[in-house]
């Protein structure tokens, strides 16, 4: 396996869930210990994706390539229409925007191209085997939890100081998250 390689997918395939981890960061209000759920989810779905992805690959070809953008589109928009919507509702009426079922369906819909990546995993890193395909998940599952904890903070500092401005630009970048992974795929 070439580590090299496996780092550099790590990084790409993160690049959604740290851009969430600070929405996440942002919606979070004065919750604490939500930093470590939250890249931990991410960072654990982006490691078993590629799983699931490497091993449709290997029954049927490319299965999930037609709907992985879409699945994409429809869960970021929803949440984040929810995000802006909830923007300009009091604070007092939104307790933490981000909750365990929206954290696991963002989790999943930052994870679909990890699943996707999954097919083509063994070339691109030279993941043969079933060590190296182990050894290449996890080293994306924990780039994917570093970025993921400090875009959290990040996140969380930001949304502190402006809190329904931070709700409303979140909700608008996991819209714009949405209509990249259909324009490009």
């Amino acid at each position: 396996m070439e580590l090299i390689s496996a780092a550099a997918v790590g990084t790409a395939l993160a690049a959604d869930a740290c851009a969430v981890s600070v929405v996440c960061g942002a919606s979070s209000g004065r919750a604490s210990g939500k930093a470590l759920i939250t890249a931990a989810s991410f960072g654990f779905f982006q490691a078993v994706m590629p799983v699931l992805g490497w091993s449709i690959g290997r029954l049927g070809g490319r299965v999930i390539g037609g709907f992985d953008s879409a699945a994409a589109l429809i869960v970021l928009c929803i949440i984040g229409g929810k995000m802006i919507f909830d923007a300009f509702r009091p604070v007092s009426e939104v307790c933490g925007a981000v909750g365990l079922k929206e954290l696991l369906l963002l989790s999943v819909a930052t994870s679909v191209d990890a699943m996707a990546a999954g097919v083509a995993l063994p070339a691109a890193v030279s993941a043969d085997t079933a060590y190296g395909l182990a050894a290449a998940c996890g080293i994306i599952g924990i780039i994917t939890f570093v970025l993921s904890f400090f875009g959290f903070i990040a996140g969380k500092k930001a949304g502190n100081k402006f809190p329904a401005a931070a709700q409303f630009l979140g909700g608008a970048a996991l819209i714009l998250l949405g209509i990249k992974a259909v324009i490009l795929p």
